[in-house]
């Protein structure tokens, strides 16, 4: 019996190379951030515009693609494996303008897989330093949110500095990358101490949470929560477990310097009291945030404008609708308000929703919850940690559904 064979693609690719195509791209998009549900739309749609039926299992390490032309012919199959990931919108809108141009005929197939190889040596929007300086202003902004003093904020920021120095060093030893949580929560927990006896009544909570923010896996867990909404359940599970795993982690780094505190013998002091700074450092601190999450994310320079808008609509939504509406409320509302304005200004230029979206987002997320709710379980207070443990996820189902609620209120005309 002869086989069928398998057409070519309207494009006039093969369907081998088509199929390669869509797992780069879907290997690409992996890597760079993109949540499994938009990334599997994506190969579905580029699959139809070349006459095959593309289905897409994504999940945070990798995924498996299968092309199929009809029922007559089997499937071919792809599978890529992803080690290493992180959010970089700069190169995730390179893909997204390399996919436009592939719809739209300005490029072929061919020439799109040779730019989706260079991608990775293509240089970074921001030199290395600049993401050390934006991990200590992240902190000490944090540290402004959280009602801290100022020599609180100065420490929050050492903090923050040592944490992402620690994060880069790590990152270039092989296997050591998987430790920078742990490093991370005992050098934030080591300044907090160094603060502590050099200020008497500072806030160790404080400095030690703002400390670590670059680490808290608050996005990581949002879209583990929207994945598990949208039924990608296998996705969303792995990565609300990556997200436990970093709590913990971060959590064991803090609980390491505390026991070498009671094996030393040395006092914590009284804790202190938290004082809060006028509202002008609110707005500084807003500003400081904003970019410094710019850089963290390698928002492309000429959107740097978006993440400031961002976070100050997130900022500003959350701060009216917790005056006046239950903390859980106000979260949704605040998620709303950043998801609309974030789809409405990727209808406008033309870029994905992410670019536009993630910062203020950053600026929401519950992953402080879920630290402290850790920590109280560390402390022995099994009931208090449990009633934060639920406020975390009860914040996080509020954010979720802002989102899906703004994505049928103002959708946006593009997949990613």
């Amino acid at each position: 019996m002869v086989p069928t064979p398998i057409p070519s693609s309207r494009s006039g690719l093969s369907a081998d190379e088509l199929a390669d195509y869509l797992a780069e791209i879907g290997g690409t998009l992996v890597a760079y951030g993109c949540p499994s549900y938009r990334l599997e739309e994506v190969i579905r749609v580029v699959g139809e515009v070349e006459g095959f039926r593309a289905h897409t299992f994504a999940f945070p390490t990798g995924l498996i693609v299968s092309l199929r032309a009809s029922e007559a012919v089997p499937p071919l199959l792809r599978m890529v494996r992803v080690k290493q990931w992180q959010v970089n919108l700069d190169r995730l809108l390179l893909v997204d303008r390399i996919f436009n141009d592939v719809a739209s005929r300005k490029l072929t197939i061919r020439e799109a897989r040779r730019l989706l190889a260079d991608l990775d040596r293509r240089p970074l929007p921001y030199p290395q330093a600049l993401q050390w300086l934006a991990a200590a202003v992240a902190s000490s902004a944090m540290a402004v949110f959280l009602r801290g003093k100022l020599v609180e904020v100065e420490a929050a920021a050492v903090a923050g500095l040592l944490v992402g120095f620690i994060v880069w060093a790590l990152a270039r030893i092989p296997n050591a990358r998987f430790l920078a949580e742990f490093a991370g929560g005992l050098a934030a927990a080591s300044v907090a101490f160094g603060a502590s006896v050099a200020y008497p009544r500072v806030s160790r909570e404080v400095i030690v949470l703002a400390g670590v923010i670059s680490l808290v896996p608050g996005m990581t867990l949002t879209t583990g929560l929207a994945e598990l909404a949208r039924k990608n359940l296998v996705a969303g599970a792995g990565r609300l477990m990556e997200a436990l795993v970093a709590f913990t982690s971060i959590l064991f780094g803090i609980a390491l310097e505390i026991g070498v505190e009671h094996l030393a013998r040395l006092s914590p002091g009284a804790p202190g009291v938290r004082g809060g700074l006028p509202l002008e450092w609110q707005a500084v601190a807003l500003v400081g945030a904003s970019l410094a999450f710019a850089m963290m994310f390698y928002v492309p320079r000429a959107y740097v404008w978006s993440a400031i808008a961002s976070g100050a609509i997130g900022y500003v939504a959350s701060a009216l609708g917790t005056e006046y509406l239950p903390g859980h409320v106000a979260a949704f509302a605040a998620s709303a308000a950043v998801c609309s304005t974030s789809n409405l200004f990727a209808r406008l230029t033309g870029r994905p929703a992410q670019l536009f979206q993630l910062p203020g987002m950053t600026l929401l997320v519950p992953g402080s919850f879920g630290f402290l709710s850790l920590e109280s379980f560390l402390g022995g207070d099994v009931v208090k940690g449990a009633a934060q443990g639920f406020q975390m996820l009860l914040v996080a189902g509020a954010l979720v559904t802002g989102v899906l609620v703004s994505n049928v209120l103002v959708p946006v005309k593009k997949l990613l």
